[in-house]
């Protein structure tokens, strides 16, 4: 029987599965169905530089991860397509693990012999139900978070990392993509979504200083957005919530800056509020500009602001792209800030690049221009508008 008839049968498997034996559960039914010698999930690191191989029997170990750049499961990864490679008498079939458009890694299945279509588009198969599986078994392990880190998280990182949305999520109208950076030692930098019937919001905020404080200045903010929005606020009144929260629990000399946003699904219009927030910027038949929206106070500085709509519109084919100002502002000991044009130069470099890959070659420039050595974090927001229906 074809293995894309078979994958009904893997769900229950994987489903009654412990969280720590899924893959030992993978293998096997790729060994019984599909001939396989060898099945290897290999997860995405925080910075998504790596991808490192995921055992239920051992730790993930240094020696099993290997880079995006350059080797094929990495170029599976970039490029979210099946990348087959013969190795020898094996043939290795290299298989993204997505969730949508969250990337979470790759499925390395080496068989004996050729890679025939009908196996490949059962492995694809088999790559979903694995990326549903293995998101939802995070609930319940830490095994899978400890493989995608290099290294211990610093507390605030801890923090942030568990604020953030799925980092990535496509649909008819738009594709979007964020991600934080340094991943091990952030701040007060995060991004926001939600998905609801015919309308997007969208948010970037960034808490006062560095370390704990500014994370938990960032957690509050974000909380009370998400609560605010929730409970059916506007976007004016989910910033004052906001500011009248972090007011109650901050001294009033620290602040955070948002920019919050609301898309109609069905046309296109942006309703936003900036909270002293750098504004992005639009992408559109090739040529950028800078969204023109005057900055209002940060949040909790001021506790009498009152927060206005401002609007503008998305056409088909935009891309709206928005950073924190640790991307403008990086810089190493005696260099000039990182700044606007070389901005404004890798966002047109990548502009012909899917949302999440633009984002990470953005983010990558940005460390390799500060030699690897963050002064703040460096947030970047992309979202590719497709257009209504």
């Amino acid at each position: 029987m074809p293995l894309t008839e078979l994958v009904g049968r893997l769900l229950p498997a994987l489903d009654e599965a412990f969280p720590t034996d899924l893959v030992e559960v993978l293998a096997r039914f790729l060994r019984d169905h599909a001939g396989a010698e060898s099945v290897d999930l290999l997860l995405a690191d925080y910075e998504m530089e790596q991808l490192v191989r995921v055992r239920g029997d051992e730790p993930a170990a240094s020696e099993q991860a290997m880079a995006v750049s350059g080797t094929p499961a990495g170029r599976a990864f970039s490029t979210q397509s099946v990348v087959v490679v013969p190795e020898g008498p094996l043939t290795a079939v290299h298989v993204p693990m997505s969730l949508r458009a969250e990337r979470l890694g790759v499925l390395r299945v080496r068989l004996d012999g050729g890679a025939p279509r009908d196996v490949v588009e059962g492995l694809l198969q088999v790559a979903t139900v694995a990326a549903y599986v293995v998101f939802g078994a995070s609930r319940f392990t830490d095994m899978y978070e400890q493989a995608r880190r290099r290294k211990p998280l610093a507390l605030d990182a801890e923090m942030q990392w568990n604020l953030l949305p799925v980092r990535a999520f496509a649909g008819r109208h738009f594709e979007i993509a964020g991600q934080l950076m340094p991943a091990y030692e952030v701040g007060g930098d995060s991004f926001d979504y939600s998905v609801e019937s015919g309308v997007l919001y969208l948010s970037m905020t960034d808490g006062m200083g560095h370390g704990l404080q500014a994370s938990l200045l960032d957690t509050l903010a974000v909380s009370a957005l998400r609560n605010a929005r929730r409970a059916g606020a506007s976007l004016p009144e989910q910033a004052e919530r906001a500011q009248q929260a972090l007011g109650t629990q901050f001294p009033p000399v620290t602040f955070v800056t948002a920019l919050i946003a609301r898309i109609a699904l069905a046309t296109g219009a942006v309703d936003a509020v900036n909270a002293g927030h750098p504004t992005g910027y639009v992408i559109r038949d090739g040529r950028l500009r800078s969204l023109d929206l005057w900055a209002q106070l940060p949040l909790a500085l001021d506790p009498a602001t009152r927060y206005e709509v401002q609007r503008f519109d998305l056409d088909p084919g935009d891309r709206l792209f928005l950073v924190s100002d640790g991307v403008t502002e990086a810089a190493t000991a005696g260099s000039e800030p990182f700044g606007d044009d070389r901005l404004h130069g890798v966002l047109l470099a990548t502009a012909a690049e899917p949302p999440h890959e633009a984002v990470r070659q953005v983010l990558l420039t940005v460390a390799a221009y500060q030699r690897g050595r963050f002064r703040d974090d460096a947030t970047a927001l992309c979202l590719d508008w497709n257009g209504p229906d």
